[in-house]
């Protein structure tokens, strides 16, 4: 999905370098990802501001470099790219997009919702019904849809769970996914029969995507 959406860029901006800005947190992996596509490319971080009341009064970019934090600046002359994961209704990208507006930003993710408003300049996937999305990097922080995916086709022991997320590159440890689906299981997100875990009322609906 990075690499389809790092072809886009090029073919929108042949022969550039650009300032790829990632909303934290996820935003900012995906950009980090481009990057590594895209050579020349800056990356940034942007997060909002918190002002007075907990209010949001504006976006703040951030640079990182060996480990060390420093206020960003994107440089001149090139494109700006707003990255983030997933553009569902629009309201995240919209407020970063308002408040760079003098950059003349672009808004890429890796999948978008048809009636996101704004829609994405560059997109791997746009469809009319999102489903639940698992990113490589929150493989455990979305735990339930993590199991919803790897549950949609049956049931599956733990072992064959473990087996499942060695497939898809992930290393997680028996006893700490163990942990975890205990956890959902007492939170009814998934049930458990012998040795063998499912989604309730049945093996799903098969909406779920493992990315």
């Amino acid at each position: 999905m990075v690499s389809d959406v790092a072809d886009q860029i090029r073919r929108a901006h042949p022969g550039r370098s650009v300032t790829l800005v990632g909303i934290m947190q996820g935003g900012w992996v995906a950009a980090q990802s481009l990057a590594d596509l895209l050579p020349g490319s800056t990356v940034l971080a942007a997060a909002a501001r918190r002002g007075g009341e907990g209010r949001t009064d504006g976006v703040e970019l951030i640079a990182a470099a060996d480990g060390l934090l420093r206020a960003g600046e994107p440089q001149t002359g090139k494109p700006l790219i707003v990255v983030d994961e997933v553009v569902d209704s629009g309201r995240t990208a919209r407020f970063f997009l308002d408040h760079l507006s003098h950059y003349q930003p672009e808004l890429a993710c890796l999948a978008a919702s048809d009636t996101a408003a704004p829609g994405p300049h560059f997109a791997a996937w746009t469809m009319s019904d999102l489903p639940a999305l698992v990113l490589p990097w929150r493989v455990l922080r979305d735990a339930d849809q993590t199991a919803a995916c790897l549950l949609a086709a049956g049931p599956l022991t733990t072992a064959q769970f473990d087996e499942r997320l060695r497939d898809l590159g992930h290393d997680i440890g028996s006893d700490l996914l163990e942990f975890h689906l205990a956890r959902l299981a007492a939170r009814r997100r998934l049930q458990r029969e012998g040795d063998r875990w499912s989604l309730p009322g049945g093996t799903g609906t098969g909406h779920q995507r493992d990315l």
